[in-house]
């Protein structure tokens, strides 16, 4: 009986193992039927082990050394696959000990079956609560001090730990709270970078959106100054067809003429930042087939700066022109105002709610982060809504960043 709880526990304990190597290690690099291979051959070999010595150094040996082998075949850096190896070694091992002087000496925690269903549990809430499951490629700089403090509590446990000591359930805890700890600080260390790399891909795209609003800016004047030319060439020719008497030609520049006159701008604050920008979505807007209503009562100069302005309009606008073009419905519906020190600006658009966009590994949300992050400035706030095929977004924010 005691052998067939073991085993059972042992699956049990096994499946915890892959359960927490697989959400804290991420991808493998080996098919499906051989990563559960090598967690099978895993299972085989500490159970025989067990079976034939029974000693505690052997399967703490076989619990470090089995672990370390299997996260080979995962992409990722060694100092993590080491530090996972021996950290998950600790908690089952501590928790083996925990069970048994908390528990008594009874079948149920010498088979190790109390143990396994405790572990079980611990990984299961590690990966849904604790892991992040980032694919960036972190590294630890304390990789080192973590895998020492891990070891340290395996040693410090085999040297100090005796059934018969009155103080040795005091010892478990705390070991197994160190080795709980060391993972908090790892994934604490892990959200910290995250957050900086992100912030760095944001300030790459404020820098893409700062060069794009300069280009804008410096087209949309050429355009001016060669359209207003043009119009004037046109006329000069107009005048000397009159001469020449020539139908054809008169009707053809008053055709070439209207077109020109055609060309509107959509947006006339006298704020130069927001035409410029304006003008350039809203046209490309207009190009895609959209029925477009725009009211802007936006003052010439805001103590919003520039980059700012380019961040947050331009991002709500590319998504908003990105979904237009991509719905047979194509309604684009943009109001500013400028009230009391404070701007409201609402843009709904339709859309296809069928349709995904893909993001050519880019990463997700970046654009919406990238907004909130220039909002926080002036103490904004962004909101969005669904109704039907209509998306609306809107932002509130004070005209100052004090």
């Amino acid at each position: 009986m005691n052998v067939l709880l073991y085993i059972t526990s042992n699956i049990i304990h096994v499946y915890a193992i892959y359960i927490f190597l697989d959400s804290f290690l991420g991808r493998s690099k080996l098919s499906v039927t051989i990563k559960y291979l090598t967690y099978t051959a895993y299972f085989f070999i500490s159970t025989v082990g067990w079976l034939i010595s029974g000693e505690p150094m052997l399967n703490i040996a076989l619990n470090i050394i089995s672990p370390l082998l299997i996260s080979l075949q995962y992409e990722n850096y060694i100092m993590k696959k080491l530090f996972g190896a021996v950290s998950s070694c600790a908690v089952c091992m501590f928790t083996d000990w925990a069970a048994v002087t908390l528990a008594g000496e009874n079948i149920i925690s010498e088979s190790g079956l109390l143990q396994g269903i405790t572990v079980l549990i611990l990984s299961s809430l590690f990966r849904h609560y604790i892991c992040n499951r980032s694919e960036l490629p972190f590294r630890s700089k304390y990789s080192w001090f973590l895998i020492f403090t891990a070891a340290g509590t395996i040693l410090i446990g085999l040297l100090t730990v005796d059934d018969s000591s009155e103080h040795a359930s005091l010892i478990v805890l705390v070991l197994l709270c160190i080795n709980f700890l060391n993972f908090y600080i790892y994934n604490l260390e892990q959200t910290q970078w995250e957050t900086r790399y992100r912030l760095k891909i944001i300030e790459t795209l404020n820098g893409y959106y700062k060069d794009q609003l300069t280009v804008m800016s410096e087209s949309q004047e050429k355009m001016r100054f060669l359209r207003h030319d043009f119009r004037k060439h046109l006329n000069k020719l107009r005048e000397l067809s009159c001469y020449c008497s020539n139908k054809p030609l008169q009707d053809y520049l008053c055709q070439l003429e209207g077109a020109i006159t055609e060309s509107k701008e959509f947006s006339r604050t006298g704020n130069y930042d927001i035409d410029c920008l304006m003008n350039y979505e809203l046209t490309l807007a207009s190009e895609a087939g959209a029925e477009i209503s725009y009211k802007a009562e936006i003052p010439s100069v805001l103590n919003i700066s520039s980059f700012d302005i380019t961040i947050i309009l331009g991002n709500l606008m590319d998504n908003a022109v990105y979904a237009l073009k991509n719905t047979s419905e194509r309604i684009l519906n943009v109001s500013m105002i400028y009230s009391k020190g404070i701007i409201r600006i609402d843009i709904e658009n339709t859309f296809d709610p069928d349709f995904r966009r893909t993001y050519d590994g880019q990463e997700h949300g970046i654009g919406l982060l990238s907004v909130k992050n220039a909002l926080q400035k002036y103490n904004g706030k962004l909101s969005n809504s669904r109704t039907g095929s209509r998306y609306r977004t809107t932002v509130v924010m004070y005209n100052s960043s004090e």
